[in-house]
């Protein structure tokens, strides 16, 4: 569930495809398209112009492609360069339930793995950490709403309702979260799925990891006994 960029005022990424065209997606995804597998609506906003140099706190807080979730079995890769976008005044939206609110900038960071599912790591500056807890704050309320949102969804698009949301991990700084469900296609791909999702908080940096594991490529999804080792690993970086 990469994050990516929504017309007017709000950042959205585009609809997600099938695994053999993930790499194609992503590679579009670093470039920061407009949104839901249609071209941006009327009058929209242009995509902000990404920054020649990333913020070295952005830069400081990544994790390696290694140091991923489950990146020993996964084997992450990156696609093209990290990419950092002036969005001071524009939401992001990172999933059908999360957005990013009040951000200066945004740097974006995009994998694939050896199934050919795609990852993300975002990471987003704020003028002060006031805003930037508040935002991850507001991030968590919005997961606290996700089963219902999925479902909801789920519901409207005529497919299983069965998605769950459990918060897999929590410390002081953040949390992580586990979404399973019948994805409905458009910001996450159709069919089986678990979607993870982790943001941790440190002064003005909110980081949020986010990947997709699909049925058919992932029949048993990646355990989530580490997800508190990777909140701390997050936070340590932003450090």
């Amino acid at each position: 569930m990469p994050g990516s960029i929504r017309p007017s005022s709000t950042h959205r990424r585009p609809a997600a495809v099938g695994v053999a065209g993930v790499l194609t997606l992503l590679a579009i995804l670093v470039c920061v398209t407009a949104c839901g597998g249609s071209s941006r609506t009327a009058g929209a906003t242009p995509p902000p112009t990404p920054n020649s140099t990333a913020p070295s706190t952005a830069a400081a807080g990544r994790l390696t492609a290694a140091q991923l979730p489950d990146g020993t079995a996964e084997k992450w890769q990156t696609i093209a360069s990290p990419r950092t976008l002036t969005v001071t005044g524009r939401t992001v939206q990172v999933n059908e339930c999360v957005t990013v609110h009040g951000a200066v900038t945004w740097q974006q960071q995009a994998y694939a793995d050896s199934y050919r599912t795609p990852a993300e790591q975002d990471v987003f500056t704020f003028a002060d950490s006031t805003a930037a807890r508040a935002a991850r704050l507001s991030l968590a309320e919005e997961m606290s709403d996700c089963q219902a949102r999925s479902r909801s969804l789920q519901a409207k698009s005529h497919v299983v309702v069965d998605a769950q949301v459990t918060r897999t991990a929590a410390t002081g700084a953040g949390g992580a979260w586990s979404r399973q469900w019948t994805g409905v296609e458009g910001l996450s791909a159709a069919g089986p799925q678990t979607d993870h999702l982790y943001a941790v908080q440190v002064g003005n940096t909110l980081a949020v990891i986010h990947f997709d594991q699909w049925a058919p490529a992932h029949p048993v999804a990646s355990g989530t006994g580490a997800d508190l080792s990777l909140l701390t690993a997050v936070a340590r970086q932003l450090s």
